[in-house]
């Protein structure tokens, strides 16, 4: 068995009724059984830099503020962001630098990075007042956490720890030291779709052969899916040279050999993804597309995976030494941390997916897309997400996603159709979404 695959839970039956989708009781459910019993991406580390910088974030209808409260990696605080006083919510910034005490706009209550109450304005009013205790008045704590490069917090005091929760996924992806890579663009679209579509579009490859068409043909791909504890991956194993388009012409080839099958399906994501292959990658493609027909494939491969060493060198950058290129083959193509959480690895960083539900809205989503590289260590890249109001804005930003973005809004909508009983997914490579709405009823029930 394929290291990858993880244990088999998903049996024969693939079937899940529309109703996961469309059910507002399963909307109730997830609102108050998965949002705060999950842990969650609030942002990049590379965002809370100093002491006291802060971000804030929403998981439906609670706010949090997650503070940075000293130099060290884990000096982190995260509160809910609301004054116990009358509900205000303290901080209205996304991000920024807070003074030693934070104040409520309100009435002047003022709290320390931990949520305890600084001082109360008149305070003497309260004097023999039973109902009034200042240590019952802080804010509730919240359980915050980092990997990867990535801020996690769990409104779930009893939650297992986020380590434990990630062990299967880590093993996996710490080679990769994801933490190290900055963003070459980071954008946030408010999607005219629910959630889990989006979450869904990007947890297979079975999709690719029809939906990408713009300069490689994928029909020949085939990708295996597993599961590891509530997480799921899928992997890729290629099944014929690559046909492709020719830059700058309508003219479409097929590859004569292995080096330029792979070149092709570098560029293709080079020029219309803009993640996943950067600039070392690409390079590196470009060396070996002229390598002897005959050179054998495993001679291609090592070849490929030193230039690409080489060329991250040469950028500036450092370059993983735990990242060799068994770590690499083992790692797969796409890692979904449940619930709400993608993540593509490459050598060159990663091309990371989130999706957070609209509290007031069931078909809209708030979906976050990185693309991570590696830089000089004096690089800064996006400080601020590009936003844009829905997929049609977007559109010219990423060729690549928005054939994606299309059929997420068509399903969006054929699912709701009464003539549209319910998902019957591939059992080999859409084993990882058949899991996915599995851990959704082991977490809400069924809808």
């Amino acid at each position: 068995m394929n290291r990858l695959q993880g244990q088999d839970t998903f049996g024969a039956d693939t079937f899940v009724s529309s109703d996961h989708w469309t059910s507002p009781q399963r909307d109730a459910a997830e609102r108050e059984k998965l949002w705060p019993k999950t842990w969650q991406v609030v942002c990049r580390e590379e965002r809370l830099q100093g002491t006291g910088s802060f971000v804030t974030h929403e998981i439906l209808d609670d706010p949090v503020l997650v503070i940075r409260t000293g130099e060290g990696p884990d000096d982190l605080s995260a509160i809910f962001n609301v004054c116990q006083h009358r509900g205000r919510r303290l901080v209205d910034r996304s991000h920024g630098t807070l003074g030693h005490e934070i104040p409520c706009r309100f009435h002047g209550w003022r709290y320390n990075w931990q949520g305890e109450v600084a001082s109360i304005t008149n305070e003497e009013d309260w004097e023999g007042c039973p109902a009034f205790d200042k240590a019952a008045l802080s804010i509730p704590q919240i359980r915050v956490g980092r990997w990867g490069g990535f801020v996690f917090v769990n409104l779930d005091p009893d939650a297992e720890s986020l380590e434990s929760w990630l062990a299967p996924v880590a093993e996996f992806l710490d080679p990769f030291r994801l933490q190290d890579c900055r963003p070459r663009f980071w954008a946030r679209i408010h999607a005219p779709i629910n959630w889990k579509t989006y979450i869904e579009a990007f947890n297979e490859g079975y999709h690719v052969g029809e939906t990408h068409k713009l300069g490689v043909n994928y029909r020949g791909n085939y990708s295996p899916a597993g599961a590891h504890g509530p997480h799921g991956v899928f992997w890729a194993e290629s099944r014929g040279l690559t046909e492709y388009r020719v830059r700058g012409s309508k003219t479409w080839k097929t590859s004569k050999s292995v080096q330029e099958s792979l070149w092709a399906n570098m560029a293709h994501q080079y020029d219309t993804l803009f993640a996943l292959t950067l600039d070392p990658t690409m390079t590196a493609a470009d060396r070996i597309k002229d390598l002897p027909g005959d050179t054998p494939p495993e001679e291609i491969m090592a070849k490929f995976y030193a230039y690409i060493i080489e060329e991250t060198e040469k950028s500036g950058a450092s370059y993983p030494p735990e990242l060799t290129m068994e770590a690499w083959k083992m790692a797969g193509i796409d890692w979904h941390i449940f619930p709400n959480f993608l993540i593509l690895p490459s050598p060159d960083g990663a091309l990371v997916y989130r999706a957070l539900p609209d509290p007031k809205d069931r078909d809209k989503s708030y979906v976050d897309i990185w693309s991570l590289g590696r830089y000089p260590a004096d690089y800064k890249g996006p400080e601020e997400p590009s936003f844009f109001e829905n997929f049609e804005v977007f559109k010219g930003n990423n060729p690549f996603l928005e054939e994606d973005f299309e059929n997420m809004e068509a399903v969006n909508t054929g699912m709701k159709s009464r003539g549209f009983r319910g998902a019957t997914y591939n059992p080999i490579q859409e084993k990882q979404n058949a899991h996915f709405q599995r851990m959704l009823d082991e977490y809400c029930g069924k809808p």
